[in-house]
């Protein structure tokens, strides 16, 4: 399933691997009929040996589909291939070797379509739970003279396994591939692509939860501005892309200062923001000012390059918006601005307080 119509989209990474899936288990149920073909022959079932014939054409049209991207297609051949071959196996032979248990497998591997809305592939799932069961109502006593016949509990063993084996590594596998993709959804939207700091959305929801803890646990709070001086320069003299490795580098450089609690985000373009939990005023400028030093002593895009950024700090008061904390903040950093940039500048704490 494309992520977009665009000409150029592919299919996402859970349907590529359920297709690659898919396509190993034609290839397996393409050995197995083949092996029935002979398999019935010898045993003088010729009309079984045919079906399983026509079993194999059936599987190797839908490794065609699959190859062709239309895994949806293909799964439908699969469904009725195998409903087919259940029922005719068992009206020939019965149910004591198993052959029952393979609408078991396609009933839940129907379930993938997603192609299909959800409530007709459960229909169609549990249309096949209704075959399995009505196959034992209709077949039960058919009197047969397979040459096997003293093997049933064998057969019927090996058939389980052999029914019962593709159905685990098959969803095994996309529910690893899901959960995964899953993951990587949930990073790309709480993380910005660049910088892998928290995105400016997904960092509200995180100072949301930071100001209810501070509340319940009467822990301070301390908000830094950050702005890189004069990063436009960098733009158009090197280039965006030396720009955005600078945007890299400096998010890698602030993300060594924060502590598992505090919130590092990009607030957008060149500024970040961070949210220091458990931290006063005092000690809020004192690590601005050891990440300030830093930045200014490090040598930025292959050594060639020397970058500087201005700071700006004010303390969250209980009674305080968020907001307003972070425009302080905001102006603290435009005081560090026009002192010469380069430099950290606090809110009076009184500021805050009277705020409040």
């Amino acid at each position: 399933m494309a992520t977009s119509q665009h000409y150029f989209s592919k299919p996402d990474a859970v349907e590529q691997v359920k297709n690659r899936l898919f396509k190993q288990l034609a290839y397996y149920c393409c050995a197995l009929h083949s092996f029935l073909i002979f398999f019935f022959w010898y045993c003088d079932v010729h009309f079984l040996a045919l079906v399983n014939i026509g079993s194999v054409l059936l599987w190797m049209l839908g490794t065609y589909y699959l190859h062709h991207q239309k895994s949806h297609i293909a799964l439908r051949l699969f469904c009725l291939e195998v409903t087919l071959h259940s029922v005719l196996v068992c009206a020939t032979l019965g149910m004591a070797y198993g052959f029952q248990y393979y609408l078991w497998t396609i009933a839940s591997l129907i379930l993938l379509d997603y192609r299909l809305k959800l409530k007709l592939a459960s229909m169609l799932a549990l249309g096949l739970v209704v075959t399995f069961a009505t196959l034992f109502e209709m077949f039960n006593n058919v009197p047969n003279t397979f040459v096997f016949s003293q093997w049933a509990p064998y057969i019927h063993f090996i058939n389980v396994l052999i029914c019962g084996l593709p159905s685990i590594y098959t969803i095994g596998h996309i529910r690893e591939i899901t959960f995964s993709h899953r993951y990587q959804l949930a990073t790309l939207a709480a993380k910005d692509p660049l910088t892998n700091l928290f995105n400016r959305r997904y960092a509200k929801e995180l100072i949301n939860n930071a100001q209810e803890d501070c509340l319940a646990t009467s822990r301070q709070m301390c908000v830094i501005m950050a702005d890189i001086d004069h990063f436009k320069a960098v733009n158009d003299k090197f280039g965006h892309d030396a720009g955005d490795e600078v945007l890299i580098d400096v998010a890698l450089r602030l993300s060594r200062y924060v502590l598992n609690s505090d919130i590092a985000v990009r607030w957008g373009g060149e500024e970040f923001l961070l949210v220091l939990i458990n931290c006063d005023l005092e000690q809020a400028q004192a690590r601005a000012e050891n990440i300030r030093r830093d930045i200014a002593m490090h040598d930025f895009y292959g050594e060639t390059l020397k970058v500087t950024m201005s700071f700006g700090i004010a303390q969250w008061h209980p009674a305080l918006p968020f907001s307003v904390a972070v425009q302080l903040a905001d102006d603290a950093l435009y005081a560090s601005k026009a002192k010469g940039r380069n430099c950290t500048t606090a809110t009076a704490p009184s500021q805050t307080t009277n705020l409040g």
